[in-house]
């Protein structure tokens, strides 16, 4: 159960580097295989339809985009352990890992497809699916060692994995909403929209990552389509054009950022300064800041694809004022904001330790800005 997309940051990674932006290496993982059928319908397996979905989908980038390589972490009906899907996608050093699985649930009444990201929501639902995925790992030797002691029948466990955020999580949002649109107008499943949990196939990947589950095996009629050719080809269709789109959109952004000195596109929901407001931050009556003219940083601390209640949700609260803005559909959370780069690289530094993929961002005339040219602007 879970397509599970997951991303080397493109953004940063060639930055550094200097090649050009783009996904050049694809690993795709057909869960479960060999002993572990995953779940089981009423006529069919989980692992003979993620194998098949997932080799229409490699099939797909090939013809489409022959410069992208294309890796299977199986190709035929082999059990492998989920840390080594992780290990073959980070030694490989990929710039996407998908993971292809499909849902179930008794009763036989629940029906289509749903995306996940690793995250902090700990709902009881988003709880089972992570707990019904996380439990192959009783199939392993040795799973206490190469899993720190994790218990996937124990909730203390799952919500102590919950609290891991993927450094990638934003990319890892941008890219499960284009996989709910693909899945609902191409392959026709009921929208269950994105959502948030824990699983350890995600766990020690470095790059962004999400979990689709493509339908439920255990209702009657999607058990039909999720077996079909037809059904396999529109899943797999979906999930190649989100992929495809995303591809795009970051070529796009990379080509747009190399031509503008690194500065970022705006933020079109991101609340500009009023021409009458001091030249400090003020805190209003929605959580959120005016910026005053100038360049401000702080550091980015949380990204959702929902609003979330700043008082209540257990980091945000702690932060004292959090500055919320959207981009691209995205909710996104800054604390420690401050007019020195000195202050919030403090701030940073603080925060590093209890949220481990917080990173500096820059803000200049109620714009997204590059920190990096920021900073030489101040120095000017």
């Amino acid at each position: 159960m879970i397509v599970a997309l997951q991303f080397v940051s493109v953004h940063m990674l060639n930055a550094q580097t200097g090649n050009s932006y783009g996904v050049k290496k694809v690993v795709i993982d057909p869960g479960h295989g060999g002993k572990d059928p995953g779940a089981v319908g009423s006529f069919s397996k989980e692992k003979d339809i993620t194998l098949a979905v997932s080799l229409k989908v490699g099939d797909m980038i090939k013809k489409n985009f022959p410069d992208v390589e294309v890796i299977y972490t199986r190709s035929t009906d082999d059990f492998v352990e989920l840390h080594k899907r992780a290990k073959i996608a980070n030694d490989n050093h990929a710039d996407l890992f998908i993971c292809i699985h499909v849902n179930a649930i008794a009763g036989g009444s629940a029906y289509g497809a749903e995306t996940f990201v690793m995250g902090l929501n700990v709902s009881d639902e988003n709880m089972r699916v992570a707990k019904l995925e996380n439990s192959v790992i009783l199939k392993e030797d040795n799973y206490e060692k190469h899993y720190d002691g994790f218990d996937p029948n124990s909730p203390e466990s799952n919500i102590m994995f919950s609290l891991y955020q993927n450094a990638y999580l934003e990319q890892s949002l941008k890219l499960s909403e284009k996989v709910q649109k693909y899945m609902k107008s191409e392959a026709g499943r009921y929208d269950r929209g994105v959502k948030q949990a824990a699983f350890l196939v995600l766990w020690r990947t470095t790059m962004p990552s999400i979990l689709v589950e493509c339908g439920f095996i255990t209702h009657k009629d999607e058990e039909k389509f999720l077996n079909s050719d037809e059904g396999q080809k529109k899943l797999a269709t979906a999930i190649f054009n989100a992929f495809s789109d995303y591809k795009n959109s970051l070529e796009n952004q990379g080509k747009e950022m190399h031509g503008n000195n690194g500065i970022t596109p705006s933020d079109q929901n991101f609340v500009p300064a009023d021409a009458n407001s001091p030249a400090n931050l003020t805190n209003t009556s929605d959580n959120s800041f005016n910026f005053a003219e100038g360049i401000f940083f702080g550091v980015q601390v949380k990204t959702s694809a929902k609003k979330l209640d700043i008082a209540s949700d257990p980091l945000l609260k702690n932060q004292g004022m959090i500055y919320e803005y959207q981009q691209d559909g995205l909710y996104k959370y800054v604390a420690g904001i401050d007019r020195s780069y000195e202050a919030a690289y403090s701030n940073f530094q603080k925060l590093r330790n209890e949220v481990k993929d917080c990173f500096l961002v820059a803000f200049k005339n109620g714009q997204r800005f590059s920190v990096t040219q920021a900073q030489k602007e101040i120095k000017q």
